[in-house]
């Protein structure tokens, strides 16, 4: 691949490997970063998450200077087509000049005062990387400047590759705050909210953690038949299983794991991501493993557990009626009073009544404040 750092299909499935075990292992990103950089030919890499839910807000940039990095918060506001951005899906490659032609950007402060001294090319490959309510990620691969534009095999290789991070941020989000690589990690595991699965490529589990035992006694969505991992509704069982059988293929050729909704009646489908894990990996978070090959971590998540478990932490933190939880959950979501009421069914003027309790149990006075507080671990 021209440009790139990597000699042959091997280094690029240890790549693959590689990222997925980042987000195991959050003191790995620089590292990885670097090396997709160097095999995409694009070798600053800027790679940043804002997920204050889940505590998480980071930038990993390990070739840019710190200084830099630092002054992209005080020119937020006046970041040229940034909110753009957010029109791409996750996983959907784009570059600069699909936002902004190369001379209208080379002429802004931003570019001249920022942008160009800190190296950055003015058109690099991007993706997003998750964009819901409150929280926003991507990757940017930059180029050298008066460097070639990306050819082709560069684009198809980072375009290859931002399905696996995407795949490893989601993973990420949920599990970041274990320390999965020691001794213990089964403990960290069963105190998950979410079910935490290892399985073979037949989709038979080697590792269940107590959540999605929980999951699989009461037959909540997801089910065992025959001794291998499936779901309630027989559709959902068939894309699970689908996807589970694709870690265990070439993640360059064929796409490697994904999410799918499981159905479960008239309540909210359980959330689940597969995605692939190393067997070396494996071995380190459940040992005993080494004996039938891992090829797939699937992590489930219940919505209305999760709702419910953020409720009740708002509640013992602030002191709010179960209504004004409720309402704070939909306020965060940053659409404005009258969206978080319609969602609820409650009057604008039940809305108003939660809005002005909330700003007193809290403090606040301007509704970004309380956003930001309510975001707050």
């Amino acid at each position: 691949m021209s440009g790139g750092g990597l000699s042959g299909e091997d280094e690029v499935l240890d790549l693959v490997g590689s990222i997925y075990d980042a987000a195991l292992d959050a003191q790995l990103w620089p590292g990885v970063l670097n090396r997709i950089g160097d095999a995409v030919g694009g070798p600053q890499v800027v790679f940043g998450f804002y997920d204050p839910a889940n505590g998480i807000v980071s930038m990993h940039a390990p070739r840019t200077d710190p200084d830099i990095l630092r002054s992209f918060d005080d020119w937020t506001p006046n970041i040229p087509a940034l909110p753009c951005t957010g029109n791409y899906r996750p996983g959907e490659v784009f570059t600069g000049a699909d936002v902004i032609s190369r001379d209208e950007f080379t002429k802004t402060a931003f570019y001249n005062e920022l942008w160009r001294p800190g190296g950055f090319s003015a058109d690099p490959l991007v993706t997003n990387l998750f964009a819901d309510s409150a929280a926003s990620g991507h990757i940017a691969s930059h180029g050298l400047l008066n460097q070639s534009p990306f050819d082709a095999s560069q684009k198809r290789l980072f375009a290859a590759l931002a399905q696996h991070l995407v795949r490893a941020v989601a993973l990420q989000r949920r599990v970041h705050h274990l320390t999965i690589a020691n001794e213990h990690a089964l403990t960290g595991l069963d105190r998950l909210q979410q079910g935490f699965l290892l399985v073979d490529a037949e989709a038979r589990p080697l590792f269940v953690n107590r959540a999605a035992r929980a999951l699989l006694d009461r037959r909540d969505g997801l089910r065992l038949e025959a001794g291998a991992l499936s779901a309630s509704d027989a559709d959902g069982g068939r894309a699970l299983r689908g996807l589970i059988k694709s870690c265990a293929g070439d993640p360059i050729v064929t796409a490697s794991g994904g999410d799918v909704a499981l159905a479960r009646g008239t309540r909210l489908p359980l959330d689940v991501v597969v995605t692939p894990v190393k067997p070396d990996t494996a071995t380190i978070i459940i040992p005993w493993t080494f004996l039938r090959r891992a090829v797939a971590i699937v992590l489930v998540s219940d919505p209305e557990t999760e709702i419910q478990a953020r409720v009740e932490d708002l509640r013992e933190r602030f002191g709010f009626t179960p209504a004004e939880a409720a309402f704070a959950l939909e306020i965060v979501k940053g659409d404005g009073r009258q969206a978080a009421a319609d969602r609820l069914g409650i009057t604008v003027g039940t809305a108003r009544s939660h809005l002005s309790s909330i700003f007193d149990k809290t403090g606040s006075r301007r509704q970004a404040e309380l956003v930001r507080l309510l975001l707050r671990k």
